[in-house]
């Protein structure tokens, strides 16, 4: 278990990270060509680093309304228009690959 990569391309599949707020997180291989594919500057990673925040005005997670999952990332302006979505299995907040727009 290690910190969080602040880029898409040093992510493995399946490993256990620790954000700078402390939570676990991983992410399926799936996830991980999405985000190589629409988060070039890494904002939905820093939002996953900072953790979850209010839902108005703030990068960060915040809850889903996606049936079956916990979280979601937001990024505002450039690449503010997909959400990267997640839920937690034991303790793990697990990115599956599942993404949608805003």
């Amino acid at each position: 278990m290690g910190d969080l990569p602040n880029n898409w391309t040093d992510i493995q599949a399946d490993i256990v990270y620790i954000s700078a707020n402390g939570l676990l997180v991983s992410f399926s291989s799936e996830q991980i060509k999405l985000g190589i594919k629409y988060d070039l500057n890494s904002k939905h990673l820093k939002a996953i680093h900072k953790g979850q925040v209010s839902a108005r005005g703030n990068v960060g997670l915040v809850a889903s309304q996606e049936e079956g999952f916990d979280l979601k990332s937001k990024v505002l302006g450039k690449g503010g228009d997909k959400r990267f979505h997640a839920k937690f299995i034991d303790g793990v907040l697990h990115f599956p690959g599942w993404v949608t727009e805003h």
